[in-house]
């Protein structure tokens, strides 16, 4: 698609202007948005279903979601906590439909908190904080679904307790009582490295 004459370069459009050209009709906009937030929701999606394949699929299918919604959408309103919902909703839906508890998939992603302090600090240390990491990521998946989206949103994605409950559309009590219980979980499978 060829840029529309005239447009600022793309780190300079904020979203609210993308998104006023997208309403009208310019594709290359939508798709300016697409590349800014495709990574995110890509590893928001992939926190949630812990497989490459499922997350590559809610992320395509979150932009086509938001594609066809976009005349619907208020600017003025955080396009990402947007796309944040419509993800979260999929992944939901996903976890939902699947019968067992998906299974952490081979290839590695991108290394986590604590591989990283491992590799700073003692590397007698690299082994037992893997195997908690790889302890804390089986437990975050036996979560139930409505348990693990509060929890990688506000661990992960660092939202504040009222972007989750817009994000999931929630209230922001039953944010506070899910995460609560969450932790609660989490803190029941993970009793052994409590200390």
């Amino acid at each position: 698609m060829k840029k529309s004459e005239g447009q600022a370069p793309f780190k300079q459009q904020n979203d609210d202007e993308l998104i006023l050209r997208a309403q009208k009709g310019d594709s290359y906009s939508f798709d300016l948005l697409v590349k800014r937030y495709q990574k995110k929701i890509y590893f928001l999606a992939y926190r949630m279903v812990k497989n490459h394949d499922a997350a590559d699929d809610i992320t395509q299918e979150t932009f086509i979601n938001a594609y066809f919604a976009i005349k619907s959408f208020r600017t003025g309103y955080s396009f990402y906590s947007w796309l944040y919902r419509i993800c979260m909703n999929l992944s939901i839906n996903f976890l939902k439909r699947q019968k067992f508890v998906i299974p952490e998939s081979q290839f590695e992603e991108e290394a986590s908190p604590l591989e990283r302090e491992a590799t700073v600090g003692d590397p007698s240390n690299h082994l037992a904080l893997k195997e908690l990491e790889n302890k804390i990521e089986r437990a975050l998946d036996l979560l139930p679904p409505k348990y693990k989206a509060v929890l990688v949103l506000r661990i992960y994605e660092d939202l504040s307790y009222e972007e989750i409950a817009k994000t999931l559309k929630i209230s922001l009590g039953t944010v506070m009582s899910r995460l609560f219980r969450a932790r609660v979980r989490m803190q029941e499978m993970l009793k052994e490295y409590k200390e």
